[in-house]
């Protein structure tokens, strides 16, 4: 009795398949970690624009000043909270005052085009502008 050394076209078929299934579920996961990413930096975004409002009603006329360290120092953020190389990019964030010292920027370094429109996306109802350039998202609130 002589076997056959091929493939039946259903074996190439279900072949193809689950390959094309992987390729998916990879598509997917990493559209749901980007997904996370722009989350993530929106509540540290969040965080910090609540710490520079608490930095006003503390007494400060205007942002001039205003700094990360400052504002763990004086209690409106965590020790703990990083600012160098902790975005979720691997950038930094920063906050400072705008061109118009009753506003402040918040910033973050090293992100994504598409992850900038996100961004921008998500706080298009409660920031006064939004910018993406160089590789950098700004904030203004």
């Amino acid at each position: 009795m002589k076997l056959k050394n091929s493939f039946t076209l259903i074996e190439l078929v279900l072949v193809i398949s689950i390959v094309a299934l992987l390729i998916m579920a990879v598509g997917l996961t990493s559209g749901i970690r980007e997904n996370a990413k722009v989350h993530s930096a929106a509540e540290s975004v969040k965080s910090l624009r609540a710490a520079a409002e608490s930095y006003i009603a503390s007494g400060s006329m205007t942002y001039t000043g205003i700094t990360i360290d400052g504002l763990k120092t004086a209690g409106f953020l965590p020790s703990r909270f990083t600012a160098a190389g902790s975005n979720p990019w691997g950038g930094d964030y920063a906050i400072a005052a705008n061109s118009d010292a009753n506003k402040v920027d918040i910033s973050l370094s090293a992100i994504t085009a598409a992850a900038a429109g996100r961004l921008s996306a998500l706080f298009i109802n409660s920031a006064q502008a939004t910018a993406y350039s160089s590789d950098t998202w700004t904030a203004t609130f």
